[in-house]
């Protein structure tokens, strides 16, 4: 689905959340825009989950105000809230499945609560069991599947009142790579078929690369950096961002002996061009590689590289005119920065 930036679907305004003595929020301000994929990235105890889980009242905010489809849930009453709710869906970690229920008992279950009649739940829930890629299995039960068709049922069991928010709070962190990137592909057909906005919590940047369209990165109880994917990774701002993007090893001192050194960034285009090969064949000059890593989003190769340019001034100098004149986007680098 095309992201709607005239409609915004979620909107926090100064959120803040302690648990006693403990600041887990703290003036969490954002957007969430009709039709993206957003990705909440930070270490654990940046406060991820307890922002998603405010967003739905699982956990009541101290402060702030949080406006959905129009209306600031802090203000809504219980029974205001359960019929917000029903627009926001929600998935988690765990999968929260009846384990007694049988995948078509266990999706059917929230529209049971909802006073659905059973055929036309029943309906509803073998549609979804098939969009999820588990026709036939609906009589199966949790204890018959895997963590991935465990995820599937718990994605279609979420969209069954047709919900405009989907919340997930770290549902691949349990997965393997591999079933990680299905249940990614299959959230991006359920925002790009059904137009559901989605929410994903996560300290996993295989998600960012797989599924998103904006990512905000979360630190210290606040909100560090936010933007679009590709602006994140060639132009990190914060502290945490280089930190997640790079890698705790990237640009610690015992990498860089010395010297000026250079963080080149790739984007789709320059991360095909042979950059060190061309340094050194026309600026007669020898870099060394201290760091390197790439990364596909969406099908585009995003990556860093961090190179120690040589002692002699001038050919230092001649490598920088020289990335300055292609175009390529880099930064030097202070000794210490990552």
């Amino acid at each position: 689905m095309a992201v709607n930036k005239n409609n915004v679907k979620i909107h926090v305004e100064h959120l803040k959340k302690n648990f006693g003595n403990l600041e887990v929020l703290r003036d969490v301000s954002t957007d969430i825009y009709e039709g993206e994929v957003v990705v909440v990235l930070g270490p654990s105890g940046s406060g991820k989950s307890t922002f998603l889980r405010c967003l739905n009242r699982l956990e009541e905010p101290d402060e702030g105000s949080i406006i959905i489809n129009g209306q600031d849930v802090r203000e809504l009453s219980e029974k205001e809230l359960n019929i917000a709710r029903r627009n926001i869906g929600m998935i988690f970690q765990q999968f929260n499945l009846l384990s007694q229920a049988s995948i078509l008992d266990n999706v059917c279950f929230p529209m049971e609560i909802a006073h659905w009649k059973k055929a036309d739940a029943k309906k509803r829930a073998l549609e979804l069991i098939e969009l999820v890629g588990l026709a036939g299995r609906e009589n199966a039960y949790p204890a018959q599947l895997s963590g991935g068709m465990k995820q599937r049922v718990a994605i279609a069991r979420a969209l069954t009142l047709s919900p405009k928010i989907l919340l997930c709070d770290e549902a691949t962190s349990a997965l393997d790579p591999a079933t990680t990137r299905s249940i990614l592909t299959l959230l991006k057909k359920i925002n790009r078929e059904l137009g559901v906005t989605i929410v994903i919590i996560t300290h996993q940047m295989s998600v960012i690369e797989e599924a998103c369209n904006r990512v905000a990165i979360l630190d210290k109880s606040r909100i560090a950096e936010c933007g679009e994917v590709e602006e994140v990774f060639r132009r990190p701002k914060s502290e945490i961002a280089k930190q997640l993007i790079l890698g705790e090893g990237a640009g610690r001192s015992e990498f860089t002996p010395g010297g000026r050194r250079v963080r080149i960034v790739f984007d789709g285009k320059s991360a095909f061009e042979p950059i060190i090969a061309d340094i050194v064949l026309n600026c007669k000059a020898a870099v060394n590689i201290l760091f390197a890593d790439t990364r596909t989003i969406d099908g585009v190769i995003y990556g860093q590289m961090i190179v120690q340019l040589p002692d002699d001034a001038d050919a230092a100098q001649r490598i920088l005119n020289y990335l300055s004149g292609t175009g390529v986007h880099y930064n030097e680098e202070e000794n210490g920065d990552v």
